[in-house]
């Protein structure tokens, strides 16, 4: 799903509360060895603030998760002909770019596109054919359509969990002494945890269109967590975009580090083949068995909420595919019981039934019945969303068993690379994380970690607000409806 472009004016204005908006100056959050200029290994994008719409240089990220910053243009490199895997890198005449690479044709699974070799099944500019583009709050799994905890009323893609022009029911608005949206329904003031932002009560510490604050809009691949914008776990803002160091060919083990053709980046290192079990997508070493950007060969994306097992794009335990979205058919009154089984005006969707009340020990959220104790997209309360990898466990946002809590993420420690045997202990370039050591990646067989994740981002839990057009927050695939 396309993020909308925030200009550099705007997000000044959502960061009124910081003395330093633009030029490029970094905002007050950032480390204090973070001077400007291209990012370095020490340079973590994840602490940069909410409303910093900057990456070192002064420059605005890109609007999506699989573009790149060339000169004052964001372009997906992994399929640009004019820019295949790196700025001003060209394809020759009749040649197409595929995952990054320059080819004679594209690989299995992509469909050549005016020189570029995409996905028809997840790339919204090209959705189930070339030209096909999606509206900015879709995103495309096979065809258009609205993202998981979302509808179409008249039109546009909204949560009526949450937005004011169309609450519980489309076309309900909410005016006079109830102005305000929450959990579907129009109230005078948010519920605990909730902020209004324009009518619509939303949770400023996982919206990605009101990050931390109501307006600021996560951007270039960037997630709301605890109330900023950041990239995932390990990764760092490189021309624009959140890349993983691990495995970018373009930024192998630090920002601007580029291997040579042939060769590839495995480990933060340029190697000249790939690691047993591993695959070269246009320089970036993955195990296309489980990397949704790569799931079962170079360059196809899952999408809709769904990952990648076994080579194949599916939805996650206790999810039914919907018209290529993941949903939970047990509680979401658009898909009650079964997809496209709508719940009537005023009922509920109870254990995949339609009833009239919640069942003992069940809370209703906008039309569904959830466990506010487990549900982590209705945490403690209706529309209060876990992020970064955590659970909800009794009420409260935690990490789930075999992860630990490092800053507001949940990281496994005995194999991500950037807290391998405890949070912050980062491995070297060339190095992965095995046992909770840092060992050589010619010793420890395919890496675990460090695949670059740059493709369409995954829905599995919706965003809260206005119909977000903001990249989908992560965490455990509950679904709020």
């Amino acid at each position: 799903m396309r993020v909308p472009y925030v200009s550099l004016f705007a997000l000044c204005a959502a960061a009124a509360a910081f003395a330093a908006c633009g030029g490029g100056t970094e905002i007050m959050t950032d480390p204090p060895a973070d001077t400007g200029g291209a990012d370095g290994p020490l340079d973590d994008a994840s602490l940069d603030g909410a409303t910093d719409g900057l990456v070192d240089g002064g420059s605005t990220l890109c609007e999506n998760a699989d573009e790149r910053l060339c000169g004052d243009k964001c372009v997906a490199i992994l399929s640009d002909p004019a820019n295949c895997g790196a700025c001003g890198t060209a394809c020759a005449s009749g040649a197409v770019c595929a995952s990054g690479a320059c080819a004679s044709s594209c690989t299995a699974g992509l469909t050549n596109c005016s020189g570029g070799c995409v996905d028809l099944g997840s790339d919204e500019r090209n959705c189930g054919a070339c030209g096909t583009a999606c509206r900015e709050d879709q995103i495309c799994s096979g065809e258009c359509v609205c993202p998981a905890g979302t509808v179409d009323c008249g039109g546009k893609c909204v949560d009526m969990a949450s937005d004011p022009a169309n609450c519980g029911t489309c076309g309900t608005a909410c005016t006079g002494a109830s102005p305000v949206c929450s959990a579907g329904k129009c109230a005078a003031s948010c519920a605990t945890g909730l902020t209004a932002c324009e009518g619509a009560c939303i949770d400023l510490k996982s919206d990605g269109k009101n990050c931390g604050g109501c307006g600021v809009t996560c951007t270039g691949g960037q997630t709301c967590i605890a109330g900023t914008c950041s990239c995932g776990a390990g990764e760092t803002v490189c021309s624009g975009s959140c890349t993983n160091t691990t495995s970018d060919p373009a930024n192998c083990g630090a920002c601007g580090s580029a291997c040579t053709s042939p060769s590839v980046c495995t480990a933060s290192a340029c190697t000249a083949t790939c690691a047993t079990g591993t695959t070269s997508c246009g320089g970036a070493c993955v195990d296309t068995s489980k990397d949704s950007s790569n799931c079962g060969g170079c360059g196809v994306v899952c999408s809709g909420g769904k990952t990648c097992n076994a080579g194949a794009c599916s939805c996650g335990p206790g999810m039914t595919d919907c018209s290529g979205v993941c949903v939970d058919t047990k509680s979401d009154p658009s898909h009650c019981g079964a997809c496209g089984t709508k719940c009537a005006t005023g009922q509920v969707c109870a254990k995949g039934t339609c009833a009239t009340t919640c069942p003992t020990g069940t809370t209703e959220c906008a039309g569904a019945c959830v466990d506010t104790k487990t549900d982590s997209t209705n945490c403690g309360g209706c529309g209060i969303t876990c992020t970064g990898g955590m659970a909800c466990v009794g009420g409260g946002c935690g990490c789930p068993s075999g992860t630990t809590k490092c800053g507001d993420r949940c990281a496994v420690t005995t194999s991500d690379p950037n807290n391998c045997g405890g949070c912050g202990v980062k491995c070297a370039a060339g190095q992965i994380c095995s046992g909770s050591t840092c060992v050589g990646a010619a010793d420890a067989g395919p890496p675990e970690v460090g695949i670059p994740d740059i493709g369409t981002p995954d829905v599995s839990t919706p965003e809260i607000g206005i119909p977000d057009a903001g990249k989908p927050d992560v965490g455990p695939p509950d679904v709020k409806p």
